[in-house]
């Protein structure tokens, strides 16, 4: 998720129960948010232990495809648990206009195959801060407070894939529960003497000698894939120091001209000509996996910063123009190459270190032999810390590691046959003790 956090310190293999503050000691926020964490993992391991990959309650169990017309469907109310995670519907809803998805049936990837066809369900989580949702906002600490804390919002999504006459519907899904051949990053810190901000002989503890490795501030790392498919397809990335989380509200724009509400509370922040944005809203975080097979939206180049009318120019109007109900923002990305590849982004080279900054580098790692090329998925990500204070970026993965996220949960519904319904849902009874 992109927030604004000092570090991402979970992880289930270690087995952690439980997170303990110490007396007299400095509160860190990644402390309290590894112990969230911890048990939420726990909690939803639980359920999936009990339930299964997918089931919903036979009382209120929901999701249920019914009175299927051209285009369209109808998705029943209730819950159903994914993986572990709870998913509810609050009401009947159509296919078309269920909340998270934007469906949009001129979009191909949208648009309800008309023979037989696979539906099922997407489950993922995404980062809400008050940019997505003013009511986070505390209103005694004044408008121009900084926010406070932010969100996870369980995210679902219907959706239809055209079957083969033959073709087994759950084979599919199977392959997207457990994706194989993505792709491998590995991170170094080498030392760059002719990086910004090289420090020595002041005495200062936290200073560094001009020989250090790393030569940045405290940084929560983020490397993004921009465009997905193989490096050959021209996969590309971004990558940020703050984890993405440096953003700018977007209040209306024309043309290539937008008013925003902020450029950034500080000098780290602030929005420069030269820097590379995205122009984010809700529909852009909840279809994150455009970019195949559409091309990603292009990232836009900041031409001019007007302090005074907090405006900002970009090197070309967005594709879409930004609606407020959307909560339309800017995502600052902080690579500054000339050249980049053609949606803006970096291209994405598999076996060479590619730098980033202050003598920090990443390489994507060839797949061995003749083994299928790695896919990249648009929107998968890797992040890592690096301190001032310690010789590199703190990577704990010396062969390297697929990435940190983002994990999608899938669970099958129903195939339709026309406007024949074969339901694949499953139900637990309640209480899951009874008749033992």
């Amino acid at each position: 998720m992109h927030g604004d956090f000092s570090n991402i310190t979970f992880s289930p293999d270690r087995n952690y129960s439980t997170v303990f503050d110490l007396q007299g000691r400095v509160g860190l926020d990644a402390n309290r948010n590894e112990q969230t964490a911890i048990l939420l993992h726990a909690l939803r391991s639980a359920m999936a232990d009990l339930v299964g990959p997918h089931a919903g309650p036979q009382n209120g169990c929901g999701f249920q495809i019914s009175r299927v017309r051209a285009g369209d469907f109808v998705i029943g109310a209730g819950s159903y648990y994914v993986d572990g995670i709870r998913v509810d519907n609050p009401a009947d809803v159509n296919y078309t206009d269920q909340p998270y998805a934007f469906i949009d049936p001129d979009r191909d990837a949208d648009r309800l195959p008309p023979d037989r066809c696979l539906v099922y369900l997407k489950v993922f989580e995404r980062h809400i801060t008050e940019v997505e949702d003013p009511a986070l906002h505390e209103p005694a600490l004044g408008p121009h407070h900084p926010d406070s804390g932010s969100r996870a919002q369980v995210v679902w999504q219907v959706r239809a894939r055209a079957l083969g006459a033959d073709e087994d519907p759950l084979e599919w899904l199977d392959a997207q529960r457990a994706p194989s051949h993505t792709g491998v990053l590995h991170v170094r810190t080498t030392r760059d003497g002719d990086s910004d901000g090289a420090r020595g002989g002041s005495g200062d503890p936290c200073a560094l000698t001009s020989d250090a490795p790393y030569t940045g501030e405290n940084q929560l790392y983020r490397v993004e894939i921009r465009h997905g498919g193989t490096a050959r397809e021209g996969a590309s990335f971004v990558w940020s120091r703050d984890n993405g989380s440096v953003t700018y509200p977007v209040l209306d724009g024309a043309e290539r001209t937008l008013r925003l509400t902020t450029l950034g509370r500080d000098w780290h922040s602030a929005l420069q000509p030269g820097q590379w944005v995205e122009l984010v809203d809700d529909t852009v975080s909840l279809r994150a996996e455009l970019g195949l097979p559409e091309p990603a939206p292009r990232l836009h180049r900041v031409e001019d910063v007007d302090p005074d009318t907090l405006t900002v120019t970009l090197d070309r109007p967005p594709a879409t123009p930004p609606n407020r109900a959307r909560h339309p923002y800017l995502r600052r990305w902080d690579h500054t190459r000339e050249t980049p590849s053609p949606d803006g982004a970096l291209p994405l080279v598999e076996g060479d270190w590619i730098p980033l900054e202050h003598g920090i580098e990443v390489r994507f790692e060839r797949a061995p032999g003749r083994a299928t090329a790695h896919r990249y998925r648009t929107g998968d990500y890797w992040t890592f810390p690096a301190r001032r204070t310690l010789p590199g970026a703190l990577w704990p993965h010396p062969h390297g590691t697929p990435p940190h996220g983002v994990p999608y949960h899938y669970a099958p519904l129903a195939v339709l046959t026309g406007r024949d319904v074969t339901g694949l849902r499953t139900a637990f009874g309640v209480p899951l003790t009874e008749g033992v």
